[in-house]
């Protein structure tokens, strides 16, 4: 689990509903290809849409309709016309996509080959943990993580490029105070009352992988040290390697192209030598031991043997320990802000104190809500356990539902009104460059 991740759901949480339109959604879910997508075997392709000299065409439209349909719950058999209503809006967010695509061509905007690398092994990555297991990815994609990787790679490269247009287009773009005023006297009906919600800040301990990671390196090391001794390598995969897809076929990844798999295996696999086994290459996977078994141009075939960290129980003990120790030291005569800084794992909010922020009490995780619910404002609580590792916490304070007020909600009113204004600002900018750029919608 990504350290960021707790972050990013205290974000969603609190991010405003104001001004913002269906592109946040569903660009959102395009690239984050966070739910496979069904069989478009059967639509007949033809193209719907020229924007510039891009086209799209109507397998895509289908395709990214049906994945936002799964994370909607819609079954698009039992309710058509939400279904053709859907693909209607996705092709007008694709189109807009498109445009931007164009712009970012126009001002020679683009991303390192290692930025998509990077940006894609995260998201397979999430989808790994959130599913278990590369097999089971491949199991529920349909294919093998080399094509996935294939299939989502421009989807991912567009997808960064369109947030830097946006972003160098947005960034300058400020609210005065007497801006803020007037919204929000006018759009009063946009500020619905505040729930009840709870100031906090929080110092996180993941669950420790260095113990599993040295077992795991050390394993990988002795394998490693028994094919140069003269063990088959073959056989080693068979009986060891932690990849089940790749280990019933004596490790045997097939061949594939440059951008194919993770960029740290890769590196390691084309600096190889035909017949030549590498030393383990840790991944984001684990530990891999790499036989290049041919080679042609951009093309390589190999086969590996994968040791992955496992923990064990005795892993996440210490943890519990250590943060006992640190409230007991916060208690005495550390401030927790300090002791945040000094120990929290969440590198995001340590920098600031440990602080996450005011969030409504019934949108908060369960097991977190249930830790800080009890607080009273100051007290910190013991520590206790969540999907993103091991927590203590600290109430700053608590406030109860009201309706918002200008001197009570300054922060979260500007910052909404900020939101509405780059939204406006986006909406003409957009509607400029449709003006400007050649747009064709076939019937």
């Amino acid at each position: 689990m990504r350290i960021s991740a707790l972050n990013s759901r205290f974000k969603l949480m609190r991010s405003s509903r104001y001004g913002a339109t269906l592109i946040g959604l569903i660009l959102g879910l395009l690239w984050g290809f966070s739910a496979p997508a069904q069989d478009t075997t059967n639509v007949i392709d033809r193209i719907v849409a020229i924007v510039g000299n891009q086209v799209i065409l109507e397998s895509e439209i289908f395709q990214n309709a049906q994945t936002i349909a799964l994370q909607q719950g819609l079954e698009p058999s039992r309710d058509p016309a939400k279904f053709q209503s859907l693909q209607q809006d996705v092709l007008k967010e694709m189109i807009n996509q498109k445009i931007l695509l164009v712009k970012a061509k126009e001002d020679t905007i683009k991303v390192e080959p290692r930025e998509v690398d990077r940006e894609l092994d995260n998201r397979i990555q999430v989808i790994v943990q959130n599913l278990g297991s590369e097999a089971q990815v491949e199991k529920a994609y349909g294919m093998p993580i080399s094509r996935i990787r294939r299939e989502y790679r421009q989807m991912v490269e567009d997808g960064l490029i369109v947030e830097r247009v946006k972003q160098s287009r947005l960034r300058d773009v400020v609210v005065t105070r007497n801006e803020v005023v007037e919204y929000f006297k006018s759009h009063q009906d946009e500020f619905p009352p505040m729930k009840d919600a709870l100031e906090i800040a929080h110092i996180l301990k993941q669950v420790g992988m260095e113990a599993a990671d040295r077992r795991a390196r050390d394993r990988a090391d002795s394998i490693f040290q028994a094919v140069k001794a003269g063990a088959s390598f073959d056989s080693l995969a068979i009986a060891l390697s932690d990849d089940p897809t790749t280990a019933r076929n004596r490790g045997n990844i097939g061949w594939t192209e440059r951008g194919d798999l993770m960029s740290t295996y890769e590196d390691a696999a084309f600096a190889l030598k035909v017949g030549e086994i590498s030393r383990p290459v840790r991944t984001r996977s684990g530990y891999s031991i790499i036989r290049l078994n041919d080679r042609q141009e951009e093309k390589i075939q190999t086969s590996h043997i994968l040791i992955i960290s496992h923990l064990q129980a005795e892993d996440e003990g210490p943890l519990f320990d250590s943060l006992k120790v640190i409230r007991e030291s916060i208690i005495n005569d550390l401030s927790f802000e300090d002791a945040a800084r000094n120990f929290s794992q969440d590198l995001e909010s340590a920098g600031r104190g440990g602080y996450l922020g005011w969030f409504a009490l019934d949108e908060m995780p369960e097991d977190f809500r249930a830790a800080v619910d009890t607080l009273s404002e100051g007290q910190i609580s013991e520590p206790f356990k969540t999907q993103y590792g091991y927590h203590i916490a600290k109430l700053i304070s608590r406030r109860e539902a009201h309706t918002l007020t200008l001197e009570q909600d300054w922060e979260m009113i500007s910052q909404r009104v900020l939101s509405a204004k780059k939204e406006r600002e986006y909406v003409r900018w957009l509607d400029d460059l449709k003006s400007r750029y050649y747009i064709e919608i076939k019937s």
